[in-house]
């Protein structure tokens, strides 16, 4: 019996997040969270980051996928674990039910994924990138921001991505850079620590060389290459690939539900 999805599959939500591709834009989106001295805060504080760098990052894109291509019931029970698992992350200078922080923190979600697929796939229609921004409203809900709290005018949310990406905010506590570099240079499990070049190279292709100072991440030796190889090869390659390689799981389950 088919479920019933709350995003339609012609939706933005469908249409981009169900591209492998965006994950490219992880690293960054991961490294300019905490920039935002709140949820650098939050992480240091609450989290292993030091032994587990990557673990905030799998559990976010856990909860987009089950916003995204599940069903009520999961959006349900996400909504429920991500509300426990933020209820003790406050302190001083920080909360994680901080608008700003919250805000900051889709923001960052919303450009990595748009911007990998404008740059691989297609370039996206300003009506499309504003439905994207409209749908975005039930994530905001999710993860606990007041749903008036995200544009949904894409001019508008780029001028908020403008104004704060080159703030003085981002990286201005000791902090930032601490939980930063422990993204892209995890000490531990050994092949995540041997592929931290890979890491450093992604992430700093979004942060501005000023903010990459301030977060002591400037200099990717691997940053140029990968990113010539990765523009010539993956235009023509992905609309190549099978679905099974192509495509998020969560998508392909999705799909075959209302099958």
């Amino acid at each position: 019996m088919a479920k019933s999805l709350p995003f339609h599959p012609d939706s933005r939500t469908w249409l981009i997040n169900r591209e492998r591709l965006v994950l490219l834009g992880g690293a960054g989106a991961a490294v300019l969270q905490v920039a935002h001295p709140a949820v650098a805060k939050g992480v240091a504080r609450h989290s292993n980051f030091r032994s587990d760098s990557t673990g905030r990052l799998r559990r976010t894109l856990d909860a987009v996928y089950a916003i995204a291509f599940g069903t009520s019931e999961e959006i349900a029970q996400t909504r429920a674990q991500v509300a426990a698992a933020h209820k003790a992350v406050r302190g001083p200078g920080y909360s994680a039910f901080d608008p700003d922080a919250q805000l900051w923190v889709m923001a960052t979600l919303i450009m990595g994924s748009v911007t990998m697929f404008q740059r691989f796939i297609r370039p996206l229609e300003r009506h499309e990138l504003n439905d994207f921004l409209a749908e975005n409203v039930a994530f905001a809900e999710v993860f606990g921001l007041p749903p008036d709290r995200l544009p949904t005018d894409w001019s508008e949310f780029e001028s908020y991505w403008e104004m704060t990406i080159h703030s003085a905010l981002l990286g201005s506590d000791p902090v930032c850079a601490e939980v930063a570099n422990a993204v892209v240079h995890p000490e531990r499990p050994m092949h995540m620590r041997m592929l931290s070049p890979v890491f450093h190279a992604l992430a700093i292709e979004f942060i501005p060389p000023t903010l990459q100072i301030k977060l002591r991440l400037e200099g990717a030796a691997l940053h140029p290459v990968l990113w010539k190889v990765l523009d010539s090869v993956l235009p023509s390659v992905i609309p190549r690939l099978p679905p099974r390689f192509r495509f998020a799981p969560a998508y392909l389950k999705a799909r075959s539900a209302i099958s």
